[in-house]
């Protein structure tokens, strides 16, 4: 699709892009809404109110019930329902079907496309991107919509502002620098978000929305692959991602034995769970599941305790907006005490011992819950 330009004056072009809304792709899994779809329709809305356009939203499964109301009451204005039994389960070719078939089928495609960084977004977002042949950020964690001025020669064609362009931010080089990527040649302008980095809005089920009915036209090559059975993976324990209190153990730790009294300083606090930075994971002291970082989770706790935990980027990336950061390490150089609200110098097996003293006892005495000790920045 070819931009519109105008000449204001003699050294002044300006793109005009398709001014099309935004639009969340949500995922649901066995009939629930997953959290990351909330926290992309937070980041949506303020794009789209930017822009002074409407945040869309499309939904695929089966007997899908209110999960398109609950997505209406988490700011989206318009939802696109594809209720088919073929889409039961996520499989790559019917879902790309579907939502191919619904952007073609707008009047105009949307500004901005925005998916989850889950398994299922980094299967789904490229294939729809390379249909479209648009670009693709993967992995963002920040989102904005502002001008940009296109200065190269490279191509003439594309010379000029671009009022209205994402900015799709990542890091990288090891996560020490944000890179802004920008695509405004071609509309959607796609990115793919991290779970637990945007901020979901508070639910309102006052708000009022369109609910729009998607046709399901898929081709029996679309349904090569059956998906026989879901099996859900059995962990003990509250999610990271969900955890209010995150006590986290690094190599600093000495063993994995330690790891035995940050589970007894996580049970001083309601909806605690216990962390880990990726060296220790790869020792084996802890499984996969518990780690954070880049190559793990990324968290948003009220409270994160960083034990014997340096404070490596690649760790800082996946916990650095909690909202309290305690870090504990006897390293008085260590990096984390750069970015952390409270340091600790010293030996952890002589601190957290205490910690859990004076925890217990205030939980005693005041019958103080983990909600209550912890308290806002």
């Amino acid at each position: 699709m070819e931009n519109e330009t105008q000449n204001t004056n003699e050294s002044t072009v300006i793109q005009f892009c398709p001014k099309g809304n935004v639009l969340v792709v949500a995922e649901q899994s066995l009939g629930q809404i997953q959290p990351v779809t909330f926290e992309l329709l937070g980041a949506g809305r303020i794009l789209a109110d930017k822009m002074e356009k409407e945040l869309h939203c499309v939904i695929l499964g089966y007997n899908l019930g209110d999960l398109p109301n609950q997505l209406i009451h988490y700011g989206a204005d318009v939802v696109y329902v594809a209720d088919d039994e073929a889409l039961q389960y996520y499989r790559t070719l019917p879902y790309r079907r579907v939502l191919i078939d619904l952007l073609e089928s707008l009047p105009e495609p949307p500004h901005t496309m925005l998916l989850g960084s889950s398994t299922t977004g980094r299967d789904l977002a490229p294939r729809i991107a390379a249909h479209f042949e648009t670009g693709l950020t993967a992995d963002c964690t920040e989102l904005d919509i502002g001008p940009y001025e296109h200065k190269s020669k490279v191509d003439p064609s594309k010379l000029g502002l671009y009022p209205n362009c994402l900015y799709a931010i990542r890091p990288s080089f090891g996560e020490s620098l944000k890179a802004r990527i920008l695509g405004p040649w071609k509309n959607p302008q796609m990115a793919t978000t991290r779970p637990g980095v945007m901020i979901p809005l508070k639910p309102n089920s006052a708000r009022s929305g369109k609910i729009n009915s998607v046709k399901v036209n898929l081709d029996p090559a679309d349904l090569r692959l059956v998906v026989s059975e879901t099996v859900k993976e059995a962990t003990s324990g509250l999610k990271l991602t969900e955890a209010e209190v995150i006590v986290s153990g690094g190599y600093g730790l000495g063993s994995k034995d330690g790891f035995e009294m940050l589970e007894e300083l996580a049970a001083c606090f309601n909806n605690s769970a216990i962390g880990a930075s990726r060296k220790v994971v790869d020792l084996g002291w802890i499984p996969y599941q518990n780690q954070v970082g880049q190559t793990g989770k990324t968290v948003r706790p009220k409270l994160y305790i960083a034990c014997g935990i340096s404070g490596a980027i690649q760790h800082r990336v996946g916990m650095s907006k909690s909202n309290i950061i305690i870090a504990i390490n006897k390293d008085i150089d260590a990096p984390i005490f750069k970015f952390a609200h409270q340091g600790i110098v010293g030996d952890i097996y002589q601190i957290v011992p205490e910690l859990i003293l004076q925890f217990k006892a205030m939980h005693s005495t005041s019958n103080l819950g983990g909600k209550s000790i912890v308290g806002s920045r």
